[in-house]
């Protein structure tokens, strides 16, 4: 009896243990376990898979690039950031305006500056070449030196008054037609000077190729500044400089030289082949540089509104209380210290030195403006390069601009 419940509690095991074997041979196999991603991981990857996502949208990348590991991506994941993006105020050291300073590929901005340099050339070489000719000039038109020194001085200050039209001008209406247009009746003051017939239509069209002349000065300035990072420009502002600063030395030894062998009036008309020759360059091969011209902004206006701003635009004395300013009026105070050096020295050379040293002809005397002219020249490839680094070292020292 013992025996046969003995065999049949056997009997039931064996059947619970053949069902237990049963189910778990229907059960799928337990997949093994994902290895574990640290936390930190997980924090840098998501970001890198989202962003191969936006590659994937963006730049169409093959599906090799796409089933890279993420920790491959990263470098990608700049690249879009930075370089591809339409605009980069998403960078949070970005300053307003710093992608259109390449709207101009670098050998476009040095020929851009080569036309400027030569443009701002004409103005003081014509304010120095005469110089040369004082004698003739007077003996011409029967007048004296002190005269002809009053047609200097109101050619200088119409050098001066000029800056206070044409700044304001450019910036209303565009830098090359504002170019265009000066470089233009320059020439044809210059035509005026070389025929004028007696001493008051000489000082009239000197004072008018003044006024023109200073354009170049002021509105090539600002086309650097169109063109050039704040880090660039000290170095383009040397070179646009040069022509500014050696015309005042070599106008009176090239005008020396011209009215030793014939008259002074060929140096104007020196002056306006090099005038047209500007012109030419203006207008067939320097752009529009002006990122917004404020003559849009009258667009739709009644006329009325109109003609009230833009007398507000170029009213000069919008330009005059910028003085106001410590550094602007500093700068002005320097630069015309240095005007008021260079003439004052440049001026009387013909009449003083020849005599004194005993120069027997014009182009003699000319010599003597080319060594504070070489001064001009280095100190203003040194003062740029100067000025270039020196607003590196404080963006490095601010973090900022």
């Amino acid at each position: 009896m013992g025996s046969s419940q003995e065999h049949q509690r056997s009997a039931q095991a064996q059947h619970v243990s053949a069902e237990r074997h049963h189910h778990h041979a229907l059960e799928p196999a337990e997949e093994p376990a994902p290895d574990i991603v640290p936390e930190h991981d997980y924090a840098t990857r998501e970001p890198e898979q989202t962003n191969e996502k936006i590659q994937t949208q963006q730049h169409s990348i093959s599906d090799l690039e796409s089933q890279r590991r993420p920790d491959t991506l990263y470098p990608i994941r700049s690249h879009v950031s930075t370089h591809d993006a339409p605009h980069f105020h998403q960078d949070e050291h970005y300053e307003t305006g710093d992608e259109i300073y390449s709207k101009f590929s670098p050998s476009r901005k040095l020929l851009i500056v080569a036309i400027l340099s030569f443009c701002s050339f004409l103005a003081p070489i014509s304010s120095t070449s005469i110089l040369a000719a004082s004698p003739e000039v007077v003996s011409t038109y029967d007048t004296t030196a002190t005269i002809f020194g009053v047609s200097n001085a109101l050619y200088l200050v119409f050098m001066g008054l000029s800056p206070l039209f044409w700044g304001p001008l450019g910036q209303t209406y565009g830098r090359k037609a504002t170019l265009a247009w000066s470089s233009i009746t320059f020439t044809g003051f210059s035509v005026g000077s070389a025929l004028a017939p007696n001493l008051a239509s000489y000082f009239v069209f000197r004072m008018l190729t003044a006024f023109q002349g200073t354009s170049f000065l002021i509105v090539g300035a600002s086309v650097i500044g169109d063109i050039y990072r704040p880090v660039e420009r000290g170095t383009a502002y040397g070179w646009f400089l040069s022509g500014t600063l050696i015309g005042p030395a070599l106008g009176p030894f090239i005008g020396g030289i011209i009215v030793t062998w014939i008259s002074w009036r060929y140096i104007f008309w020196l002056q306006t082949a090099l005038a047209g020759a500007a012109s030419i360059a203006v207008v067939f091969l320097i752009p529009e540089t002006i990122h917004h011209a404020r003559k849009a902004d009258l667009v739709g206006l009644p006329k009325r509104k109109q003609a009230r701003k833009l007398w507000s635009w170029i009213n000069p004395w919008r330009v005059i209380v910028l003085f106001r300013y410590p550094n602007l009026l500093v700068a002005g105070i320097a630069s015309s210290s240095l005007v008021w050096n260079m003439y004052s020295l440049l001026t009387p050379i013909r009449y003083v030195l020849n005599p004194r040293f005993g120069l027997s002809t014009p182009w003699q005397g000319g010599l003597f403006y080319i060594a504070p002219g070489c001064g001009y020249l280095v100190g203003t490839f040194f003062g740029g390069k100067w000025a270039d680094r020196v607003v590196k070292k404080w963006i490095k020292k601010r973090g900022r601009r």
